[in-house]
């Protein structure tokens, strides 16, 4: 009986072994369907949610009328850009800053700062390429923030560059290995307090997810197929999605050489809320908690939060 027991307790704490994330849903009230897209150090969840159906709808970015939203404390609060019809809130730092991109009566599409004193700031990408968006994905407590430019249509929703924004100024962000065929499609998807960054780029018939810190780059593929690198915070610990499905990096940096001359590719974790058809992880802060959204086996989205176990 003795053994019996033993074999159990020990299968259990096998299996628990692998349970690397405990996982929470994350539903706004009333909602169709939920995204959380960021999270900060303080334990704030921005994303938004749909209250109307439509059928141009693109998990990373949403072709159709969303609302924004700041999960705080077990409450939600509701938020839409001012004369917007439309609000996505992609991003927040520790002081609760916000961005995103919202959408115009008159069908225009802006990148936004909303400060934490109230003070929303429209932020574009000065000449972006024709029908291209200025998407704002992520804010540092320094007040940097990084996108992308997005062209948003019937036919799809696709990047074309990304860029970092400095005190009123953008600066173009297009990385590529040397050597590298085609390169396009960039964009900038997340920043760390420490200035770290990460995206995505397109180079020899795949997305890459890349890693960027000071003037090492890092560029890589999940299972060999197409990468999006979407979050990352001070510990250099990325987050991201693709073919493969989506994962969590830990310190990408740990094990290369002196003076990152030895490049080496980083280990995977499985992101995967449970019983979900699939998941998207988009933001992870500096205690490895992780946001994003799944959808059930009814087809339903749903935001969620997982907390690390290791």
């Amino acid at each position: 009986m003795n053994r019996f027991v033993l074999a159990i307790l020990l299968l259990t704490l096998s299996s628990a072994s692998f349970a690397q994330f405990s996982y929470a849903p994350i539903n706004v009230p009333g909602a169709l369907s939920t995204e959380a897209r960021g999270i900060n150090n303080n334990g704030e969840i921005v994303g938004f949610y749909k209250t109307v159906a439509c059928n141009d709808y693109d998990i990373t970015v949403p072709n159709c009328p969303t609302k924004g939203f700041k999960y705080v404390n077990g409450s939600y609060i509701k938020l839409m850009v001012p004369n917007s019809v439309s609000t996505a809130i992609l991003g927040v730092n520790d002081l609760g800053d916000l961005v995103g991109f919202y959408k115009k009566s008159d069908g225009t599409k802006h990148g936004f700062i909303w400060f934490h004193t109230n003070v929303v700031k429209t932020i574009d990408y000065p000449n972006p390429p024709f029908g291209a968006t200025t998407v704002a994905f992520g804010i540092n407590k320094a007040g940097t923030v990084v996108g992308g430019l997005w062209t948003m249509s019937s036919t799809g929703v696709f990047s074309s560059g990304g860029w970092v924004w400095v005190n009123g100024t953008f600066s173009n962000m297009n990385p590529f290995s040397q050597g590298a065929a085609a390169p396009c499609c960039w964009s900038v998807n997340g920043i760390a307090n420490s200035g770290v960054i990460a995206g995505q780029m397109f180079q020899a018939d795949r997305f890459y997810a890349w890693f960027k810190e000071g003037t090492d780059q890092d560029f890589f593929l999940y299972k060999g197929i197409d990468t999006f690198g979407l979050g990352v915070n001070s510990n250099a610990d990325l987050v991201g999605m693709g073919a493969g499905g989506s994962w969590f990096a830990p310190n990408i940096e740990a094990n290369e050489g002196t003076n990152d001359a030895t490049e080496t590719a980083p280990s995977f974790k499985v992101v995967a809320y449970p019983n979900a058809s699939s998941t998207q992880a988009f933001g992870v802060n500096n205690l490895k908690a992780v946001v994003g959204s799944y959808v059930d086996s009814a087809g339903k989205q749903h935001g969620f939060l997982a907390k690390a176990n290791f």
